[in-house]
């Protein structure tokens, strides 16, 4: 019973978010959680940027907790695109995916898949070098700040 639910697409209507995900109510009436780290492949600070209650959204199950509750992606739902058996649509050279695809219901708020995606910056060596310098010098100065008060008791 795992395994269908792995590979299993299924629409679902966000009915709460929270600061660690957001609360989803399948087709089949279940609700379960996305988390955080699964509503995009890029960085997520708040949920609220990607998501707003009442948005429908292509989620794929991915499993359930120990309580049995369901666990929920986006993220694997929009990689696995056609893997249902339903073809992704086709997106014309010179034009967004955002403008080929079709809004999932005219009169509802625009849907996670509407908005834009926002791409990573590719760091130079240097900036590498100097990012690892800048997180060992601050953990350095939080180390150094924990001993210190740790002498004065």
């Amino acid at each position: 019973m795992a395994e269908e639910h792995r590979i299993k697409l299924t629409e679902g209507i966000v009915i709460k978010i929270v600061p660690f995900g957001a609360f989803v109510k399948t087709d089949t009436n279940e609700v379960g959680l996305v988390h955080i780290s699964e509503i995009s492949d890029t960085y997520v600070k708040d949920v609220n940027q990607f998501l707003k209650e009442g948005d429908i959204v292509t989620v794929r199950v991915i499993g359930r907790n120990k309580d049995g509750k369901l666990n929920l992606s986006i993220k694997a739902a929009k990689a696995a695109g056609g893997a249902d058996g339903t073809p992704a649509a086709p997106v014309a050279e010179g034009s967004s995916p955002v403008q080929a695809s079709a809004p999932s219901a005219p009169s509802a708020r625009p849907s996670y898949s509407s908005r834009p995606f926002r791409e990573k910056p590719v760091l130079s060596p240097f900036d590498m070098m100097m990012k690892r310098y800048l997180q060992d010098s601050q953990e350095y100065q939080v180390d150094k700040k924990k001993r210190t008060e740790r002498k004065r008791g």
